[in-house]
């Protein structure tokens, strides 16, 4: 090899060192930073030349810039991060409805509930009572209004939780434009030799993200674009493809349960994705959303409307068949709206008029006869048919407030199962493709030396140069 070659294999080590020497300290810089990928230079020879007979390399070139990465354990991580989005929805949702249930000494459906049956066993004892009978109907006031206002807030959650599609939708949509955006940038840049490996950990940040909001699969192209589609599983709508994002939104033509439509552009009408969303365990806080209004809550305002109607139903029978203070019979204690749907909100005292509490039998035997009442009292434990099975209203609502604590602790259960296999994944991740300080440093020193030993060589190389010149002086 010449003089000149042995400065030519030195310049080019310089230059490949150095950069490796970046790379390191860029990985060094990130050690800390969310969703940063290790990165690693890939030296090879630069081949040889023919010198005299003798084959001499000729130095060593970069090869890549390589970009660590899982796809496995990404598609995991989109998974998990999907089930943790829906699961945390759900906790926020129970823990809102989780306090009207509760029940304090002196507050509460169970507890109003207890004290309008004992008000007519107090009646029973006075039946003539004035101040009993305006307890009666304290009572049984309380307990309408305790009625209402579960079904109100039961609604209003509802009502919240539709509200939220056209937010957590509008989010989606802006993230899957930046996402488009990116395969742009990553197409053209690596399509001309360049690195885009900082571009594709923000579009893993940026996919992580959606998977948060819902439920999606991703796979990566030759050209070195995403296409995301719906859903946890392989097969479903196309969100992304190419530098092309579609659009997800909400068609609110009706205002109590907005259907979820996705959109090629905006001047689309779409197709509704919502029974989709619903259908799928991993379907991300949008999923929560939907499953929180369509299903969680109404079934718990379904059997409240059912204890409602259970109550004014026993209670109706008994004292339209009993006699008021003052003779009057036949009429209802509360209103009876059509159907048990809406019951607990529309439910109202039909009788306004302490006298017009039936105490009395039919016919009644005097001012003392308290037979209605103390049959009134006995539907405390009064048996009712629900669903096929034998049960009491407070024993139905009993079951309401355990169906309630269940839905809470498994909403608690999924955040805490789902947060820990995140961790998991986050972990194997670092380990995997995340930026290890020993190997950097090992790496730096190793570096170091490469670039020191390449500069020692152009030394030599000028050194024998200067001797060549010096011999012919």
């Amino acid at each position: 090899m010449s003089v000149m070659g042995i400065l030519n294999v030195a310049s080019k080590a310089l230059v490949a060192q150095k950069t490796a020497i970046d790379v390191t300290g860029q990985n060094i810089a990130n050690v800390g930073t969310a969703g940063y990928s290790r990165q690693s230079v890939v030296l090879e020879n630069s081949g040889g030349s023919v010198d005299y007979l003798n084959v001499t390399g000729d130095g060593v070139r970069i090869a890549a810039i390589q970009r660590s990465k899982d796809a496995f354990l990404q598609s995991q991580t989109l998974s998990e991060t999907s089930t943790n989005g829906k699961q945390s929805t759900l906790q926020n949702a129970m823990a809102q409805v989780e306090p009207l249930f509760t029940d304090t000494t002196t507050t509460g459906l169970g507890t109003s509930l207890q004290n309008f049956y004992s008000s007519w066993q107090d009646l029973a004892n006075n039946p003539q009572g004035s101040a009993e009978r305006q307890a009666v109907l304290s009572n049984g006031q309380t307990v309408v209004d305790n009625f209402h206002q579960l079904s109100q807030s039961l609604n209003d959650q509802m009502t919240q939780a539709n509200s939220s599609l056209a937010t957590t939708t509008d989010t989606i949509s802006t993230s899957l434009k930046q996402v488009a955006d990116l395969n742009a940038q990553i197409k053209i840049l690596e399509s001309g030799g360049g690195s885009a490996n900082q571009l594709r950990d923000s579009r893993d940040l940026l996919l992580k993200g959606l998977a948060k909001k819902v439920g999606i699969s991703s796979q990566e192209q030759s050209d070195g674009t995403v296409t995301v589609t719906l859903g946890s599983s392989s097969g479903g709508p196309t969100l992304v493809s190419g530098t092309t994002a579609s659009i997800l939104g909400v068609d609110s033509s009706n205002p109590a349960a907005s259907a979820i439509m996705l959109k090629g552009s905006a001047g689309d009408s779409g197709t509704d994705v919502t029974s989709l969303i619903s259908a799928d365990a991993k379907s991300g806080e949008l999923g929560g959303a939907l499953q929180v209004r369509d299903q969680t809550l109404p079934g718990f305002l379904g059997t409240l409307d059912s204890i409602a109607s259970n109550l004014a139903t026993q209670v109706n029978t008994l004292h339209s068949a009993g006699t008021g203070l003052t003779g009057s019979t036949g009429l209802d204690f509360f209103t009876t709206p059509a159907g048990s749907s809406g019951y607990s909100g529309l439910m109202a005292l039909n009788i306004t008029s302490p006298n017009d509490v039936a105490a009395s039998g039919t016919p009644s035997t005097g001012t003392g006869d308290n037979t209605n009442a103390l049959a009134l009292a006995a539907l405390k434990s009064g048996s009712i048919t629900v669903a096929g099975s034998q049960t009491t209203v407070p024993g139905l609502y009993g079951a309401l407030v355990g169906n309630v604590g269940l839905a809470v602790q498994n909403a608690a259960q999924g955040v805490t199962q789902s947060s820990t296999m995140l961790t998991q994944l986050d972990n194997l991740r670092e380990s995997s493709v995340g930026v290890n300080m020993d190997e950097e440093l090992s790496n730096l020193i190793s570096f170091q030396k490469g670039y020191e030993g390449a500069a020692k060589l152009i030394v030599t190389g000028q050194e024998m140069i200067d001797t060549v010149l010096n011999m012919v002086k």
